[in-house]
């Protein structure tokens, strides 16, 4: 079985390897961190088209692909939470590959793929992520999230057209806009005054 460092180069090569005009998450663009800590390596990998970090835990033998959805139950009242573990049951029956558990000193929902290293390719790796980010989607949809999660979205991209304009020119910032997420001229220009204008960000959405 490959040592842990070699499936971290393979995890990291797989998340930085972009193919274009691909519809699979995987060939998109993401922004890659490597953390070590004791005997495991955790990837964490971000992609501008979500505003949920990937991570990846290899440990001896196996490795996991995680979302935190920063949901804590623990907070919630018990019919509420007892709600939404009974959602998250029947959700776990309709996913071959993603799972939901319940995490960390706040019961939180993380979406938890398990990977077989034995094995694994780039095009398993692929289905797993994309198996991982449709399961979050289907949560928020099913738990009636998804104003919050548009909410969380917007913001995401506003934080990155702010790096980005601290950087770049605003015809560079606008293209980048139009080419990653196939926005209008109209709607990339507006991004960048918002975003100038230090307005509130989730406000875009309905409009």
């Amino acid at each position: 079985m490959m040592d842990k460092k070699l499936w971290k180069d393979k995890f990291v090569k797989w998340f930085e390897e972009e193919i274009a005009n691909s519809d699979k998450p995987l060939d998109e663009h993401w922004d890659v961190e490597v953390e070590e800590i004791e005997d495991e390596i955790l990837i964490k990998a971000t992609s501008p088209k979500t505003p949920y970090s990937v991570y990846v835990h290899i440990s001896k033998g196996f490795a996991s692909l995680q979302i935190y959805t920063g949901i804590e139950t623990a907070v919630m009242e018990i019919k509420e939470r007892l709600k939404i573990y009974r959602t998250l049951l029947l959700l776990n029956g309709r996913w071959r590959m993603a799972k939901y558990i319940i995490g960390g000193d706040n019961d939180e929902i993380i979406i938890n793929t398990d990977l077989d290293l034995v094995s694994l390719s780039r095009e398993e790796f692929s289905d797993a992520l994309t198996a991982t980010l449709f399961a979050l989607n289907d949560m928020v949809e099913r738990l009636g999230f998804s104003e919050d999660y548009m909410v969380k979205w917007v913001s995401h991209l506003l934080q990155i057209v702010e790096e980005k304009l601290e950087e770049e020119s605003e015809r560079e910032v606008e293209e980048y806009l139009m080419k990653t997420f196939g926005m209008t001229k109209e709607m990339a220009k507006e991004i960048i005054r918002t975003v100038k204008a230090g307005d509130e960000g989730p406000s875009l959405m309905y409009r």
